[in-house]
């Protein structure tokens, strides 16, 4: 499965929603980080569960080619500010069961 997945994803296939979602969670650790004190960790651990959060309440939007990819951009800007606000909802969930304790 590892080999068709790298495959697939050599040749193109890519979901709009997980890279919105990972460019936005970018943009809002970068702003935080710097924080005396940040509201949120953001350790790998903690990222890895606001994404799947966020994600899990995403429908996903494949594309496989070049054409389909111009849509991208209105995905971009139709859910951009649903995926802030779900990325900070998701981070106040995660705050208040951190897998990184355990």
């Amino acid at each position: 499965m590892s080999e068709l997945r790298d495959i697939l994803y050599n040749a193109g296939l890519e979901n709009s929603a997980e890279n919105l979602v990972f460019q936005e969670l970018s943009d809002y650790v970068e702003k935080v980080k710097n924080e005396t004190n940040p509201p949120f960790c953001v350790c790998s651990i903690c990222l890895a569960d606001v994404a799947a959060i966020v994600l899990n309440d995403l429908k996903p939007s494949y594309s496989s080619n070049f054409i389909d990819k111009d849509k991208r951009f209105e995905y971009y800007s139709k859910y951009r500010s649903q995926v802030q606000r779900k990325i900070i909802e998701a981070f106040e969930v995660v705050k208040k069961n951190p897998h990184h304790g355990k």
